[in-house]
């Protein structure tokens, strides 16, 4: 349990002693791909690292449409800030792939957020999380294209090993037009495909084209 602890970003570089701890009040689960992991409203009293795999956070709109929110993986945390705000969760989530979990009690946890490093790190994060957020949202003053572009160059990681019909939701623009504008931007030799992601090879051109 200690070395997958390791794998988690919360958990790196502390003292043996201290993980051991919350290694004792901490259980790993297997989870199936799609399958379910809390739903919004749900309050439990648990948080979550991942070990091995993708979550995805989500909405569900009025006619049962997914809206992603955020993706995370291997050695992200997620429903921590639930937890700190004593409220359910706000959004649910499930798994993109099978997915390993550690599952950590927050009421036996709590004690080391005040403390450094903990509280550095969560300070770290949640910071990091409202200035992307902050930035993310200003995608609605861009046309589709501009939309494509402005991810590239700020949140690239949104393009690594996503399902495309799930970024292009988050972009508010179909699957096919998402498709349209990264072959474009491929052919102008401004992007490459390389494996599962999508690499930038000319960065300045992109800006230009958000001018």
């Amino acid at each position: 349990m200690i070395d997958k602890l390791k794998k988690i970003s919360l958990f790196f570089n502390i003292d043996e002693n201290t993980l051991k701890e919350i290694a004792s009040f901490s259980f790993i689960k297997s989870y199936k791909k799609d399958e379910i992991i809390f739903y919004e409203g749900e309050k439990k009293r648990y948080f979550y690292g991942i070990v091995k795999g993708n979550v995805l956070m989500y909405d569900v709109d009025l006619k049962g449409n997914i809206i992603p929110k955020n993706q995370f993986g291997c050695g992200d945390i997620f429903g921590l800030i639930s937890q700190i705000q004593n409220k359910p969760y706000c959004l649910n989530s499930k798994n993109e792939s099978e997915t390993e979990i550690i599952i950590i009690d927050y009421e036996k946890f709590k004690k080391y957020i005040s403390t450094s490093p903990f509280s550095d790190k969560i300070i770290k994060m949640l910071s990091n999380q409202i200035v992307q957020e902050i930035e993310f949202n200003k995608l609605q003053k861009y046309d589709t294209t501009q939309r494509v572009i402005y991810t590239l160059l700020n949140f690239p990681k949104k393009f690594v090993k996503k399902k495309k019909y799930l970024l292009a939701k988050e972009l508010n623009m179909s699957p096919e037009t998402l498709s349209r504008i990264l072959s474009r931007l491929k052919q102008e030799e401004i992007i490459c495909y390389c494996e599962k992601s999508i690499k930038v090879l000319d960065c300045e051109k992109l800006k230009e084209k958000l001018q």
